[in-house]
């Protein structure tokens, strides 16, 4: 298809999470941007940090797909066009799973086409960084107590 790609990835992006379970996840996004893209086009990926959430686009130019297609799209054996899935296939079950799970990360994934262009975002929280700060106040508390029982002098 002579296809090129984009890849854009934020520095110090960090999720906990399921990597095997969020690999199927992707790896279905990106199948389906190389299926269903126009020769010749690329496909872009970007990864960014959203606020406390980590957001990862997947886009690519190709039929648009219709706007009430897009409502029932993770919908279980969902196919826009039955003639697609000999030619890719595939059986309409891979964004049906990939949203359970994104979902079972408390995450949010949406699909947006106009004009040529598809997206498929999938937002998930950054919980590694509320870990750490968690981690990071339950050190700090053990060294206070620590400095009380030894009764240490700390000048600040």
């Amino acid at each position: 298809k002579e296809l090129s790609w984009n890849l854009s990835l934020a520095p110090d992006v960090v999720g906990l999470c399921d990597p095997d379970k969020l690999e199927r996840v992707f790896d279905n996004l990106l199948r389906n941007a190389v299926n269903y893209s126009y020769k010749g086009t690329s496909i872009s990926i970007v990864a960014r940090e959203v606020g406390d959430w980590i957001e990862i686009e997947f886009s690519n130019t190709g039929d648009t797909i219709p706007e009430e297609n897009l409502k029932t799209i993770f919908e279980k054996f969902y196919r826009m066009d039955s003639a697609r899935s000999s030619e890719t296939g595939g059986a309409g079950l891979g964004l049906a799973i990939a949203k359970q799970i994104v979902e079972a990360h408390e995450g949010r994934i949406t699909a947006m086409s106009q004009d040529g262009e598809t997206k498929f975002i999938v937002v998930l929280p950054q919980e590694e960084k509320e870990a750490r700060k968690k981690k990071e106040k339950e050190l700090q508390k053990k060294i206070r107590d620590a400095i009380k029982k030894e009764k240490i002098h700390v000048q600040q």
